[in-house]
């Protein structure tokens, strides 16, 4: 295997973002426009990509099969590849001069048997901010996306930022806008929709626009410049018939396609991408019991049904953690936050009164949903999703506020979130001493300095001082006032602040 690739040489240099950039010149993606200007940019790709094997052949030789091959001096037969049409537009596109290329092959042989093909791209794609994969049209302007997040399916909803700033170039209203995005939301599509401006819905054409004669028009389009295959889908709507689909192949073949994917919409149960509408759709159903893994990643041709079964990461048996305890108007909170193996914050335990009082059941709940939100399966960082809880609880007050300054405490969530704040600077202090620790091993040939991460040793515990004001906690929560001031007492529940009683 390793032998036959090097002998031949061969490489796939492809493009990405077909659709983008058709977005942003103002091509609708399968117009005889648009399969001209696919084929203006593969064309550009294929002749530079050749130029460069050739002056590799110059300086190393070409590659060792070329004996026998078309591009043998001694029976040359390779010619230039040719677009299907005329190109009738001129988009200031550098101009290309295959004759030269063609001198330079005869006179030096070219490096690669073969240098480009188009991958589907479908991840990198996405990470890189692309909204079409590979050749691709857009799938949808808004969509659901599929992501196998160790054995769960995590959903991610995506709207288009191209769409979004086409809306604001045309001075359409942000409540318009607002309006015309939870439509699209439903079908992912703006075809339909009225309010869009004529020109932006030509514009902004998705995968199921764009008929199949014209997928297999603008594959063809790019084939011809393409040594190597392709990935393409050819989409078709639910109702598409047989014939259908037999005329799609033989046009592809006609054309010189060297093969195609047709998707038939609702033909696949697990795909990576699907809309909104169609989700729902699949929720209406009886769905299976059984677990359901999400589809690898492959061309964005697709809808799929897949939901999440479990809401949650399942705990541990045990976790390691940290407890901090803090003054809050409801006396002393114990607030423990544990973490997993990945040193990511877990779980939160909240401690602040005997058990089966209102202040203890206030506590556990507030515990509870920090738990629930860092156990969510989720893209989200889980020290991201603390940060969020601290935005969200500091500063929210009370009736009786502690403290002065900086260490004020408004109530018993602002003491949590102060708790919390804690927690996050002192785990970045030893995340970053690790990290020094990790450099400083290697750099000593992996014999460790001593100098590694320590474990804060606790607080040391200050005697009280008499000049300071004594603050009395002393029960639970008063459903008259609000303040912690219940006991009981001769066998009946009191409020001492305000002398409400429960007998």
């Amino acid at each position: 295997m390793r032998e036959a690739a090097l002998r031949a040489r061969r490489i796939g240099l492809g493009i990405m973002g077909l659709a983008d950039l058709m977005y942003h010149t103002g091509i609708r993606y399968g117009s005889p426009e648009g399969q001209e200007f696919a084929s203006q940019v593969m064309e550009f790709v294929r002749y530079h990509a050749m130029q460069t094997s050739v002056e590799l052949a110059r300086q190393r030789g070409p590659f060792p099969a070329i004996k026998g091959s078309i591009y043998d001096s001694d029976d040359f037969q390779w010619t230039a590849p040719r677009a299907l049409a005329t190109y009738e537009h001129d988009w200031e596109r550098p101009e290309v001069d295959w004759d030269d290329l063609l001198a330079g092959i005869r006179a030096y042989g070219i490096r690669n048997a073969a240098q480009t093909t188009v991958a589907p791209t479908g991840t990198i794609a996405t990470v890189a901010g692309c909204e079409g994969y590979g050749c691709e049209p857009v799938f949808a302007l808004a969509y659901i996306r599929h992501v196998n997040d160790n054995g769960k399916d995590l959903q991610l909803t995506y709207a288009s930022p191209l769409f979004r700033d086409a809306l604001n170039k045309a001075g359409i209203p942000l409540d318009d806008q607002q309006t015309i995005f939870e439509k699209v939301m439903r079908e992912g599509s703006v075809e339909d929709i009225l309010e869009v401006p004529e020109e932006i819905r030509h514009i902004f054409a998705v995968s199921q626009d764009i008929s199949a004669d014209e997928h297999v028009y603008m594959q063809a389009a790019l084939q011809a410049f393409v040594d190597n295959s392709l990935s393409k889908t050819i989409n078709f709507p639910p109702a598409a018939a047989e014939d259908e689909v037999a005329r799609a192949y033989q046009m592809a073949w006609k054309l010189g396609c060297k093969g195609i994917t047709v998707y038939v919409t609702g033909s696949r149960e697990k795909v990576v991408l699907e809309t909104h509408a169609t989700a729902d759709k699949k929720v209406s159903k009886p769905v299976e019991t059984a677990a359901v893994e999400t589809a690898p990643a492959a061309a964005p041709a697709v809808e799929t049904h897949i939901l999440w079964r479990d809401s949650k990461k399942p705990r541990p048996r045990w976790l390691a953690g940290f407890t901090y305890s803090i003054e809050t108007p409801l006396g002393k909170a114990f607030i423990t936050i544990n973490e997993n193996n990945d040193s990511q914050p877990f779980e939160v335990f909240i401690n602040t009164a005997k058990a089966g009082s209102d202040t203890a059941a206030v506590s556990e709940a507030i515990g509870r949903l920090v738990s629930y939100i860092l156990r969510l399966s989720s893209a989200v960082e889980p020290t991201e999703r603390l940060r969020e809880v601290i935005r969200q609880l500091s500063g929210i007050g009370g009736g009786r506020p502690l403290g002065f300054g900086p260490n004020r405490v408004r109530s018993l969530p602002d003491g949590v979130a102060q708790s919390v704040e804690d927690y996050i600077k002192q785990r970045k202090e030893r995340m970053d001493e690790m990290a020094a620790a990790a450099a400083s091993t290697a750099e000593n040939g992996g014999k460790s300095s001593g100098n590694g991460y320590k474990r804060p040793e606790a607080e040391a515990i200050v005697p009280a001082r008499f000049d300071q004001p004594i603050l009395i906690k002393i029960g639970d929560l008063c459903p008259e006032c609000g303040e912690a001031a219940v006991v009981n007492e001769e066998g009946c529940r009191k409020c001492y602040a305000c002398g409400h009683s429960e007998c």
